[in-house]
This record gives structure tokens, C-alpha cells and sequence, in this order.
């Protein structure tokens, strides 16, 4: 049986067992449409995708694809240059210094940090190179009743438990706790089960196209 938005919802009207005050059945269909899965996305790490910029020298920053949720800290981030390929351990900006990231000469960077949500920044300034990205990214919008996306499969519950916490904190409802409690908890069992799935994954690296650069 494939696990639809029109399941997902059955499943939290049932929790809920009446239709919540605050928001009409479509808005909940939105909720758990795009909001539920965004969320479970950023708490799980899952689903994980990779991107791949080319930076010329002296910069320092690159947008981030519009599916990004944040890094994938499972995973190296690295940059390949002219000398080889190297590992970028993370550092937060105030820690390396706002002059610093702006007046160092281009070199290969062994950091990299958030210049905000969408952007990802090197350090020192790079030379010319590419930047390969493990990230989180946002799953496919259930856009219909029949829709599903990467993760609904595995991870419905997690939404579940997550939209009827939310629909209940709105109400008031101190069962909410409850259900914040049990969206936790799944969380935890998700991460475990990813965590193994993915065991044995090849170390992110650039295409061989820009290898042989």
C-alpha cells in the first residue's frame, strides 16, 4: 500500500478526532503537504542529496540549490583544487572572523561555515576549484491526495505525530506533549534506521569530469 497525503491525513484526523478549530481540512492538507516533511526532513537528515559548485579564485561564498535544508553532517564537505582534494571541517563565521574571511589571499580552504541560511562560505578564500556539498534537502511537496515524496514511506508517523502536536498546541491542548513526545521518539528510531541503510556509502567526492581537470 502506498502511503499517500490522503493516508497521512486519515491518520491525524483520527488523533485529533475531531476536526482541529484552527485550521480548515485544507489547510491541514498543506500542513502536512509541505510543512510535516520539511521538518521531518531537517530533524531526521533525511533525504540527503549533493551539490557540486566550480568557485574561481578569491571566492568564498556559493549559493546553496533552493531544495536545501542545511548540511549533511554525516558526510565531508571538500574542495579540489590544483594541489588535490581536501576536507572542509566546519567552523562557525564569528569564530575565523569577519575581517579575516574578507582580506585573506586565495588559497585552498580548510573550513567552511554559513554565511546564512542559503549560503555557504570557504576559508580561506578559495582558488580555483570545485566545492562538493552533502546536504539535507526538502522533500517533494504532497501536492495531492495521492502524492508521495522520498521519505513518506518510512517516515509518515514522524509527520503524523508532528501535525497533531501542532494542531494541538495550537488548541491549547495539553496533549500535545504527548504527541511532541512520541514525534521525538520516532525521530530517534528514523535516525537509526537511516543511519544503518546508509552504512557503506562512498565518501562524497567531486565528478570525474572535474577530477581529471
Amino acid at each position: 500500500m502506498s502511503i499517500d497525503r490522503k493516508y497521512i491525513f486519515d491518520k491525524v484526523v483520527f488523533f485529533l478526532k475531531k476536526e482541529t478549530k484552527f485550521f480548515t481540512s485544507s489547510e491541514l492538507h498543506m500542513i502536512i503537504g509541505v510543512d510535516a516533511f520539511r521538518r521531518v526532513a531537517r530533524d531526521t537528515g533525511f533525504p540527503k542529496s549533493n551539490y557540486s559548485s566550480v568557485m574561481a579564485s578569491g571566492v568564498w561564498s556559493v549559493d546553496m540549490p533552493s531544495d536545501f535544508i542545511k548540511v549533511d553532517d554525516t558526510k565531508d564537505l571538500v574542495f579540489k583544487d590544483g594541489v588535490g582534494l581536501h576536507g572542509l571541517g566546519h567552523k562557525k563565521q564569528k569564530d575565523i572572523g569577519r575581517v579575516n574571511i574578507l582580506t585573506a589571499s586565495p588559497s585552498s580552504p580548510y573550513n567552511f561555515f554559513m554565511e546564512d541560511e542559503n549560503t555557504l562560505g570557504v576559508y580561506p578564500p578559495s582558488t580555483s576549484g570545485i566545492v562538493v556539498v552533502p546536504y539535507v534537502k526538502i522533500p517533494t511537496s504532497l501536492s495531492n491526495d495521492t502524492a508521495t515524496n522520498e521519505i513518506t514511506e518510512r517516515c509518515y508517523m514522524a509527520g503524523v505525530y508532528w501535525t497533531v502536536s501542532e494542531c494541538m498546541l495550537k488548541d491549547n491542548d495539553m496533549r500535545y506533549q504527548v504527541y511532541i513526545g512520541r514525534y521525538n521518539k520516532e525521530v530517534q528510531e528514523l535516525r537509526g534506521t537511516y543511519g544503518e541503510l546508509f552504512d557503506g556509502d562512498e565518501s562524497i567526492v567531486p565528478a570525474e569530469d572535474y577530477l581529471r581537470r
